[in-house]
């Protein structure tokens, strides 16, 4: 078995912490509660549906391999649809606590979620799905990811792996809290970064103090915190597998995932029909190497996505025609000196004042690199900032990283686990060697090339202040060896533009596999599967269910938007500027969508109120069967045009209808409505004339 691998695929610094998110590692358009929304607008999307109807019509590869009995482990375990997801059926199992010593008799309950085959089981592809560590694989599954022909006949498996969600969950909710409580700390003392021995001594004590009241909440022997690492969920799949009773399986591993499947990979090849790498971390790198390399990636994707804002005429339009990267460089300078004020709006019409500081601009700017879509949702933010609106990145900043907007306290993310993050990259990643403070004082020596506002994504390598104060710590570095997988196909999938696990990290797995193939996407984003474009797509599909690998070694994907989204303008600050009614609603709607506060909702069945723009407010609530209910008081996006109504969207048909009233210069009654075959109708009467669809 080769040695634990680097735990995460994740940018982490001591300023702020990243998850996953469904922008992450969703890639179906935009997120919206899990699921895809597509806007009237050339967004660069690529269908699929015509392959997949070319493909319905061909045959089936036979599996090569002896199929168990998915379903008789379903009744057996009492399966039932998840509750966190009743698209899956769930069944909970028994796995050792220690897979490795066969005298430890104690169990943990692991919970897999399942959507059986829908015509003849071929097999199953297990999900180490969506990353982090810390995301909840069941929670945050979605099955947009999978062609048809996939679900006719695969049994999808995902599953919550052990301490998170529902399989035996470690949380520690007050100590994290407390952790995460400086998002306002400015940072004007010296250079940014921790170069003053008083914010180096405070962020140490703060990282022993989390360390300390973490373990303690959790409530688990400190030396059982080592049971928790990637090597023992690896071997949770294997477990499952056996239950099953399948001879061979596909598995599939992204961002962090696709550590899991490399150490399963490493210790099952024989268990492996095909290994799918999806956003691939390179496990033979020392910790220190993998944060440095990140900081680079997520650099080097700021930068590009600035470059395609400069040749894009919308976006240059909205910065006013300046250069997007020389007001981040001077916005950086600027708030390293003195944060600016920000009055952010609250849904009872009263507002509240929070320093914007340059530790939030590396922050917000950090999180939004991860996906094509994220990138331009950003440059949306920014060009509000150049005209000095900073509310518009407050909210993305907010919702990103899960805080209350009104306190700024850490309010959490129902679907990641950070206990579970720190919990096993604690026991897999070994920042440097010797005594906890012998690890701390090199981590600080380390962190000090990254002082100052360049780099500008920086500060990675103060996460290891945790791990270097963690019992479950190594005291060594472990080197391992490449993964060679002999005998099992493996796609490798990545791009060149992937901030968080980085592009030359993917290749270097591909070039130690027996049977690799390397399909990249020149561009792209971090996790490139299920983005509607037929590459990726479609080589996967062919795989798994026709038994056809690339005919070859190196596959370049080419899409049509590599680096973001086309860009979509916001609707006009005043009323008095709509030259085209149809286009402004069209504008409003699309502007009331992407609010981050409703874009990265990830909460069912419970009210949410955003404050608008303007002024007035909006509110929504998503049902579990994927279908939003809106309601609109004095809301306005646009100065003197004002709506009160009701409006409602199906998730996973993108059909949107709203009915509002108008007021401010003019009043009206409108009808929009959006469907994905038809476009938009708009209807209605508006400033005494009758409006036609």
């Amino acid at each position: 078995m080769e040695e634990t691998p680097r735990g995460s695929g994740f940018k982490f610094s001591w300023k702020w912490a990243v998850p996953v998110g469904c922008a992450v590692i969703l890639a179906c358009g935009i997120c919206v509660g899990g699921a895809a929304l597509y806007f009237a607008a050339d967004s660069g999307l690529t269908n699929t549906i015509g392959r997949d109807i070319a493909n319905s019509n061909a045959t089936p590869a036979t599996p090569a391999f002896a199929l168990g009995n998915m379903q008789a482990l379903i009744d057996q375990q009492g399966g039932k649809p998840c509750e966190e997801n009743d698209e899956l059926t769930c069944v909970t199992i028994q796995a050792p606590l220690d897979h490795f010593d066969s005298s430890e008799t104690r169990t943990l309950d692991i919970t897999f979620g399942i959507h059986p085959a829908r015509k003849e089981r071929k097999g199953m592809y297990a999900q180490a799905f969506p990353g982090g560590p810390g995301g909840e694989g069941i929670s945050s599954s979605t099955l947009d990811l999978f062609s048809d022909s996939i679900l006719d006949y695969y049994d999808i498996v995902f599953f919550d792996q052990r301490g998170v969600g529902l399989s035996s969950e470690l949380d520690c909710p007050t100590a994290l809290a407390t952790y995460f409580d400086d998002l306002s700390e400015d940072d004007t003392q010296g250079q940014e970064g921790l170069d003053t021995p008083a914010e180096q001594e405070k962020e140490i004590d703060r990282a022993a103090t989390f360390v300390k009241g973490c373990i303690a909440e959790m409530g688990i022997p400190a030396e059982e915190f080592r049971f928790y690492g990637t090597d023992q969920v690896a071997e949770d799949i294997e477990t499952f597998r056996q239950r099953v009773g399948d001879d061979q399986f596909y598995l599939y591993g992204v961002s962090y995932g696709t550590a899991v499947a490399q150490v399963y990979a490493a210790d099952h090849p024989d268990r492996l029909a095909g290994l799918v790498l999806d956003g691939t971390i390179d496990l033979t790198l020392d910790t220190p190497t993998t944060e440095h390399n990140q900081e680079q990636a997520f650099e080097k994707a700021l930068l590009a996505t600035f470059d395609a804002c400069k040749t894009d005429a919308a976006c240059l339009s909205d910065f006013g025609g300046a250069d997007p990267l020389s007001f981040y460089d001077e916005l950086a300078a600027k708030l390293a000196d003195k944060p600016i004020d920000v009055a952010f709006p609250l849904p009872d019409g009263t507002s509240v004042h929070h320093p914007f500081t340059v530790g939030k601009l590396e922050a917000v700017s950090s999180f939004m690199m991860y996906s094509t879509s994220s990138r331009m949702f950003y440059l949306r933010a920014m060009a509000a900032a150049h005209r000095g609106d900073f509310v518009p990145l407050s909210r993305l900043l907010y919702a990103r990283l899960n805080y209350d907007p009104a306190t700024e306290q850490y309010v959490g993310d129902p679907t990641f686990s950070y206990s579970d993050f720190f919990v096993v990259n604690c026991a897999d990643d070994v920042y440097y060697s010797g005594t906890p403070d012998e690890k701390v004082a090199q981590i600080i020596k380390d962190g000090q090339a990254s002082n100052g506002i360049k780099p500008r994504l920086d500060g990675n390598i103060y996460s290891g202040l945790v791990c270097a104060q963690w019992p479950s710590q190594p005291a060594q570095t472990k080197p391992q060896s490449p993964l060679v997988a002999k005998g099992v196909p493996t796609l490798v999938l990545n791009a060149t533009l992937d901030p968080a696990t980085p592009f030359e990290g993917g290749k270097a797995v591909f070039e130690s596999l027996d049977s690799g193939y390397h399909v990249y996407v020149e561009g792209g984003q971090h996790s490139i599967i299920g983005n509607d474009e037929t590459c990726p797509d479609d080589i996967v599909s062919d795989f798994l269910v026709f038994g056809r690998l690339p005919t070859q070694k190196v596959i370049t994907c080419h899409w049509d938007s590599p680096v973001m989204w086309n860009y979509l303008l916001p609707v006009a600050a005043d009323a008095k500027d709509f030259e085209d009614l149809k286009q402004s609603v069209f504008q409003t709607e699309i502007d009331m969508i992407l609010m981050p506060e409703h874009l990265y909702n990830s909460k069912k069945d419970e009210t949410i109120e955003v404050a608008c723009p303007v002024s007035g407010k909006f509110s929504f609530i998503q049902s579990q069967d994927k279908k939003e209910k809106f309601t609109f008081t004095d809301c306005a996006f646009s100065k003197g045009f004002v709506l009160n109504g009701t409006g409602s969207f199906d998730i996973d048909t993108a059909y949107r209808e709203y009915n509002w009233q108008v007021s401010g210069y003019e009043i009206g009654e409108l009808n929009y409505i959006y469907d994905s075959k038809s476009g938009i109708t708009l209807q209605g009467v508006y400033a005494g004339k009758a409006i036609s669809p």
